[in-house]
């Protein structure tokens, strides 16, 4: 079966049932748009698609596979230029977001807050929102949260309760995040998705050779055939 590059533009669904190959399916489609220069964005949150950063290994079924279908005369082992949005920041290109992109509730999930404190930091978002302040960092969420601590009388009859307990006990919960390298997570990142592909892959070239664990998603970008990143 053959897709014409040209009608690659559309929506698509890869349907079937475990083990027909959809994953497989994916991961030739993303191998041959590489070869054909478009860049190619895969959520892959469990790692399925990991290794296509390096040429696979043959065994005695893919040999029987590539005679059965007739590839030996064209058919290669080779990896593909990959690069790996890493939450940890240690092995691939850091995954980053203001913490007014994270929302109060995504972040109380984190903080492992009480419904009370989550209310409060509802209420901490919705200022700095009326206020027009976009909270990037976790230094910009301790001013955040100190300003509405000293002036809460002001803003109680318009947002509701504030108490003094309930905000130190958000600062309290920032300390651990700190201390487990999460501040270095919540900063202004760039908006690759809004990048040409030429800026693109000037940008990733030679930066990122090989990474050795994928942790949120892969990126692989080919935009000349004789070009890696």
């Amino acid at each position: 079966m053959e897709l014409a590059l040209n009608m690659c533009n559309r929506h698509g669904l890869i349907a079937g049932a475990s083990g027909t190959g959809k994953t497989v399916t994916m991961k030739v489609m993303a191998e041959s748009f590489s070869d054909a220069g478009v860049p190619v964005f895969l959520c892959d949150v469990k790692g399925d698609v990991a290794g296509i950063c390096a040429p696979g290994q043959s065994s005695e079924g893919m040999e029987k596979r590539i005679d059965k279908f007739g590839l030996r005369d064209r058919f290669v082992y080779q990896g593909y230029p990959t690069t790996f949005w890493d939450v940890y920041q240690e092995g691939g290109h850091a995954v980053r977001a203001t913490v007014s992109d994270m929302g109060p509730e995504l972040l109380s999930r984190i903080l492992g807050l009480t419904a009370v404190q989550e209310g409060i930091l509802h209420i901490v978002f919705q200022i700095a929102d009326d206020k027009g302040l976009l909270l990037i960092d976790l230094k910009d969420l301790r001013a955040m949260l100190t300003y509405v601590n000293e002036h809460r009388t002001e803003y109680m009859m318009t947002y509701g309760n504030i108490t003094s307990q309930s905000v130190t006990a958000i600062l309290r919960a920032l300390l651990p995040l700190e201390q487990q390298g999460g501040e270095g997570t919540f900063e202004e990142a760039a908006d690759f998705m809004h990048m040409s592909p030429a800026y693109f892959s000037r940008y990733f070239k030679g930066k990122y050779k090989r990474f050795a664990e994928v942790s949120f998603g892969t990126l692989s970008p080919r935009l000349c055939p004789d070009e890696t990143v």
